[in-house]
């Protein structure tokens, strides 16, 4: 402190940098806002992805019109600990879509409610003159509450956010980009989805084949670094050819070309146009939530605290190995002659000692025969 009053110019070059550094600071979010906006029209839709992934457990099931996420019929809590297993999901499921079904139709019919919960449903109407009971019934959707999952991918980020944002950084990207795996692949470099797409990014075979290796025995997609670099690079296209970020982030789920119709189909329109008015093939709930979704991660990790507290002190759960151990691993799953790829799991330290024997097994079979020939 006496430095500082002995030579106020010092105290005056500190001040002047930390004011730099302010400006530095707001200048970044105003980037980061220009580049991922988040207009009024679209609040409702992140507010809803936010509470899905830190407010609801995978026992709450939210009952929900599929194009107004706002209008929620019901959250609904399965009894019991533990995650459900698959059979109570799909029950619970068919219950929820049967029971407002029923309530909408009857709606439909009467326009007068007759008990409580046709009244609840009912006042979820109430803006509407001559509310649509029977389109409501066509745009039932229950979701399932995410917040165990969400936390847990939070935690295993750790390892690669920072690998992942210096690769970004080689190819000019924003390094908010390096929390979409959160929303693809819950950062499990082993993840694989019903459709077929693998990995990290989780690239399908048919698009990985654009930049990455994929065959039996080298599949790329499963290697974190050089599907990361596929992904930047399919970034890079993807706003190349449409122009803005909510457009190219959204076209990484829909694809390149199915964006490019939606733009054309809505004479250049933007997202949030293309959002409300677009009706192309498969372009369903997944895809017009798929921007809102990476909004509401941005927004959780940003205050991952608030939302789980003690989160940043939390270990790694022993799921998921550390980045060299993952890649041995992957370099034994590559040279286990014979092991398809779909019986070796990463994540599974006793599949991988098993490739391990078999590649041994192998070598030392050849080592034989090569004696007998001898």
């Amino acid at each position: 402190m006496d430095r500082f009053l002995a030579r106020p110019q010092a105290c005056g070059y500190l001040l002047l940098a930390i004011a730099l550094l302010v400006a530095a600071g707001r200048a970044g979010a105003a980037v980061a806002q220009s580049s991922f906006p988040r207009p009024e029209a679209i609040e409702p839709n992140v507010e809803f992805w936010v509470d899905v992934f830190t407010r609801y457990s995978d026992r709450d099931f939210i009952v929900m019109d599929r194009t107004q996420v706002a209008r929620v019929y019901q959250i609904f809590h399965l009894p019991g600990d533990g995650p459900p297993s698959w059979t109570d999901v799909d029950s619970t499921n068919d219950y929820l879509k049967t029971k407002y079904t029923e309530i909408l139709t009857r709606l439909a019919a009467h326009d007068v409610p007759a008990d409580f919960e046709e009244k609840a449903v009912a006042a979820l109407f109430k803006s509407q003159r001559h509310p649509d009971y029977t389109a409501a019934v066509q745009n039932l959707r229950v979701q399932q509450g995410m917040s165990e999952q969400f936390r847990a991918s939070l935690v295993r980020a750790r390892f690669y956010l920072p690998r992942i944002e210096r690769i970004f950084q080689g190819f000019d990207l924003p390094p908010e980009l390096a929390l979409l795996p959160v929303v693809e692949s819950g950062f499990r470099p082993d993840a694989r989805s019903k459709a077929g797409a693998l990995g990290l990014w989780q690239f399908t075979r048919a698009t990985a084949k654009s930049y990455i290796r994929v065959s039996r025995w080298n599949d790329e997609r499963l290697d974190p670094q050089r599907a990361t670099e596929a992904a930047a690079k399919l970034l890079v296209h993807n706003h190349d050819m449409l122009g803005d970020w909510p457009l190219a982030i959204t076209a990484y789920d829909y694809g390149t070309g199915g964006m490019m119709q939606a733009v054309e189909a809505t004479n250049g329109g933007n997202l949030f146009d293309i959002v409300r008015t677009y009706e192309g093939p498969h372009f369903g709930f997944a895809s017009k939530n798929y921007y809102a979704e990476f909004l509401a991660a941005l927004q959780v990790w940003d205050h991952r605290e608030m939302y789980f507290p003690g989160i940043d002190a939390e270990p790694p759960t022993e799921e998921m190995p550390p980045p060299r151990v993952l890649r041995a691993s992957l370099h034994i799953y590559r040279h286990a002659v014979g092991t398809p790829l779909r019986r070796v799991a990463l994540s599974s330290h006793h599949r991988v000692v098993h490739a391990r024997h078999h590649a041994l097994r192998h070598r030392h079979s050849r080592r034989v025969k090569r004696m007998r020939e001898a």
